[in-house]
């Protein structure tokens, strides 16, 4: 079924941009995972966590370019399998974050938990690539991001905060909280007109979803011992 509010296209010196306002909410939530991904790495270094976000922003950042300029913008000279790009990098970025948490929680979980934590994520990460890879649907990113953010994420983050009192742990609940709205908003195809349409809203709540991850990134880093 076609969205209610299907965005125009637009020309700017005699090239054709589709989508341009979903395009632009892309290069936003671009813009916040590279500033994100700058800021932390020039923190002093913490072991493995603080690449594990580095480079969580990083994908997610190259994910939302992509989806914005091949995704998007110029998808009408492209190959339909040019979304596959932007695709993938969000479901490794998402793979990447409940990694981090996952071996950062490891110190307060049960060996055999931390283990099958590690070894679920792996397994439902290749079943969501292989699913997209094969569907050519979103799907497969759509219910893999619900799971390492709602389920890995947002649980470890949880645990976390219940047994260190982090502040980091806040921020990131509270991402999550804020991603799954962004979630119920393109899902039901939210918009209030077609140039502002559910894909618009969705990319400016996870941009500010995003912004969230990375103050509780930088607590956590900061943070002289969190386990």
């Amino acid at each position: 079924m076609l969205s209610l509010f299907v965005q125009p296209s637009i020309e700017i010196l005699n090239l054709r941009i589709d989508e341009p306002v979903t395009t632009l909410t892309d290069m936003v939530l671009a813009l916040v995972c590279f500033y994100a991904f700058f800021r932390i790495r020039q923190m002093e270094s913490r072991g493995k966590i603080k690449r594990y976000f580095k480079f969580y922003f990083l994908t997610l950042g190259l994910g939302a370019l992509a989806g914005g300029i091949l995704g998007h913008a110029f998808l009408y000279r492209l190959d339909p399998g040019w979304k596959l790009v932007s695709w993938l990098f969000t479901l490794v970025s998402t793979a990447i974050l409940a990694h981090g948490l996952t071996q950062l929680a490891k110190p307060l979980l049960k060996p055999v938990v931390a283990r099958w934590a590690i070894r679920m994520n792996v397994l439902v990460l290749a079943l969501a690539m292989l699913y997209t890879l094969w569907s050519m649907a979103f799907l497969g990113v759509k219910y893999y991001t619900i799971f390492g953010m709602v389920v890995v994420v947002g649980t470890l983050s949880y645990v976390i905060f219940l047994r260190t009192g982090s502040r980091g742990m806040i921020k990131m609940m509270v991402a999550v909280a804020v991603g799954i709205f962004s979630a119920v908003v393109f899902s039901y195809e939210w918009g209030l007109t077609p140039w502002f349409n559910h894909n618009d809203i969705s990319h400016l709540i996870l941009s500010y979803s995003a912004f969230l991850i990375y103050q509780g990134s930088v607590a956590i880093v900061e943070a002289p011992t969190i386990i």
